[in-house]
């Protein structure tokens, strides 16, 4: 290039873009002019002419296809070599490029070091393609059910072609490198899940030997409070009898979380196991309701069960379904004011017994209520008597019911009530 700097034309509408290229170029020893669009472009061609043209095909107003025809249709700029940007999204493109004689094709995203090769080769082939120009006649082509003209010269075709291919290719690298990423990175995950899932099994582990081995003393403390309160609560005064109660009730707490800790922590390693026996659900949750009764009194509480059904047999492990309805009716006490009234009811349809509890306590916020099922989970609402609450039942209750191929869900509004839905095939 008679021993002077290549100087490029960019035109790009994009202003990140076109700052991104002017600086890969300037910083590759070429000079680099601007246009944000063609017509801007055609003037600046006009005043001086650039050895490249590298355009932007989506351009407001005047597109990179019309912006490369106006050029290559002047007789005294058509020799510069012009570069189309596109997604190559349509085979069309191509086609579009051809009749606008277009030199190159760049598709974008461009890795950097593929575009100074085509720009470095552009530029050293470009006496040869100017010697050639208008030296073959325009050709008709039929494409996609279209005809078009073609009026390229062979070198710009070929060249086309040849950049059309290398960018298939360059881009077909791409996806191999980053299928190969992919796949490493696939295995590496992989290998932590592995580690991940010992790490929770030892968890679990951990869990179970450390509840199994504090629940021992922790009933030991509720049971010596509890003699303590009853046998000899006459002797204590006011604020020792106030420690008693304290020390029981936290026993009472900390044995609750010890038990569900280890349910918990059971179920989660894939261990819950359901003696299943055909079972009444009417006489099961009669009986239920009437051992909570005794719970719900000492708030005032009126429990009731209901159910138009003599009985109900059903396949299920009768111990897990108490379980289950110790807590909801628990919680349906906890957070229920006293003087109020909490409804148990069973009923059934073709396939399914369904149980629900419905209270007219506080309810739940509708945006604390999609992780009511989660463990720990707690929400905002306070228990109306100061009970405490681990935040493990309910996710207890919903495993345990799911276990037996049954569904829970729950409807609340806050200041109103929730009702608690379980549904058990038959």
């Amino acid at each position: 290039m008679d021993g002077r700097k290549s100087q490029i034309l960019i035109v790009e509408d994009s202003p990140t873009q076109l700052e991104q290229l002017r600086y890969i170029l300037e910083h590759n020893g070429y000079i680099v002019r601007c246009a944000r669009e063609g017509a801007s472009a055609l003037r600046m061609i006009q005043e001086e002419k650039p050895d490249m043209v590298i355009s932007d095909i989506v351009m407001p107003e005047m597109d990179g296809y019309v912006l490369c025809r106006s050029i290559k249709e002047d007789i005294q700029f058509r020799e510069i070599p012009f570069m189309l940007l596109t997604n190559l999204s349509d085979p069309q493109d191509v086609i579009k490029g051809l009749q606008a004689g277009a030199d190159n094709f760049l598709t974008k995203p461009y890795n950097e070091h593929f575009l100074l090769s085509r720009i470095s080769y552009i530029l050293l082939n470009k006496e040869m393609r100017a010697n050639n120009i208008g030296t073959d006649m325009g050709i008709d082509i039929y494409f996609g059910g279209r005809k078009y003209f073609i009026n390229s010269n062979r070198m710009q075709i070929i060249d086309l072609l040849l950049s059309t291919y290398e960018n298939a290719i360059q881009k077909n690298s791409e996806l191999v490198e980053a299928n190969q990423k992919l796949l490493t990175v696939h295995r590496e995950l992989g290998q932590k899940n592995i580690e991940l899932q010992k790490l929770n099994e030892d968890k679990d582990r951990f869990l179970r030997i450390a509840a199994h081995d504090l629940r021992n003393p922790i009933s030991a403390i509720l049971s010596f409070s509890m003699i303590l309160l009853e046998e000899a609560s006459s002797k204590f005064s006011e604020s020792e009898h106030e420690f008693m109660t304290i020390i029981k009730q936290s026993s009472e707490y900390v044995l609750d979380l010890l038990n569900e800790l280890l349910d918990l922590s059971v179920i989660e390693a894939g261990k819950l196991n359901l003696n299943v026996t055909e079972t009444d659900l009417v006489s099961l949750i009669r009986n239920n309701t009437r051992l909570n009764k005794a719970v719900a009194d000492k708030k005032n509480i009126n429990l009731l069960f209901s159910t138009e059904l003599k009985n109900l047999n059903a396949y299920v492990d009768s111990v897990k379904i108490e379980q289950v309805m110790n807590n909801l009716i628990s919680n349906a006490i906890k957070f229920s004011y006293p003087n109020s009234e909490i409804s148990v009811l069973l009923s059934r349809n073709e396939k399914q017994a369904i149980i629900m509890v419905v209270d007219k306590g506080q309810g739940i916020p509708k945006e604390e209520q999609s992780k009511l099922f989660q463990p720990f989970a707690k929400t905002s609402v306070k228990t109306t008597g100061g009970e405490r609450s681990t935040g493990l039942g309910l996710s207890i209750v919903k495993k345990i019911v799911e276990g037996h191929q049954g569904k829970i869900w729950f409807s609340s509004e806050l200041h109103k009530g929730s009702t608690f839905y379980i549904a058990l095939p038959l």
